[in-house]
């Protein structure tokens, strides 16, 4: 009798163990994402997304610590997502123009896209930077690329003698607060105007910040 056949992997097998697992967590952010918009991230519990989700308690460990972790990780996708915008990756290769108003506003605008994406998410980093440490450093992550492009641009113009009385580091991060806090307020309801104006408004000021 020969020796018995070790038993062979299913690539098959592998892979459909990966999309179930794909999937799985995909609930779990789906379910999040309805949980922290019905009650709040404060108010929501791990126990209410797994519930939402419909995986078992054991299954949701597999996967994050607690909500926090959870909420880290949906953040990650929105990051993402700034960095493999088209402005970043021509500012990292060859540098963008901000020459023009009408440049400026493409920019803003793809920014705004972004924020009202994922403004199930964005709004939950914003109050959770309030109480936590690890919040606020999550909160500087998301903002930094465009930091880094604003920042960029005003050390360049003081090298042409432009922005004399601009500290570029603080300018850069004034810029996005205020970006950022114009969105949330106009996803809120807080702020009445028409998008498109909100984005012209800012795109000028931005404008001429970086131009003159």
């Amino acid at each position: 009798m020969g020796p018995k056949r070790k038993p062979e992997t299913s690539a098959r097998g592998v892979v459909f163990a990966q999309d179930r697992s794909r999937e799985t967590l995909r609930r779990i952010v789906d379910a999040a994402s309805e949980v922290f918009a019905d009650k709040g991230y404060d108010k929501a519990t791990v126990a209410e997304i797994i519930s939402r989700a419909g995986i078992g308690h054991g299954t949701f460990w597999l996967y994050f610590h607690n909500k926090e972790d959870l909420l880290r990780y949906m953040l990650q996708d929105m990051i993402a997502e700034f960095e493999s915008f088209d402005w970043f990756q021509e500012d990292e290769q060859e540098g963008i123009s901000v020459k023009s108003l009408e440049e400026v506003e493409n920019i803003i605008r793809g920014v705004m896209e972004i924020f009202a994406r994922y403004s199930d998410i964005h709004p939950l980093i914003v109050r959770a930077s309030l109480d936590s440490e690890d919040f606020r450093d999550a909160l500087k992550e998301l903002n930094q690329p465009f930091v880094t492009i604003v920042e960029k641009k005003l050390r360049e113009h003081l090298e042409k003698g432009r922005c004399k009385d601009l500290d570029p580091s603080i300018t850069a991060l004034i810029i996005v607060t205020m970006l950022e806090y114009t969105n949330l307020q106009w996803l809120n309801e807080g702020l009445r105007f028409d998008r498109d104006a909100l984005i012209h408004n800012l795109s000028v000021i931005i404008y001429h910040t970086l131009n003159h």
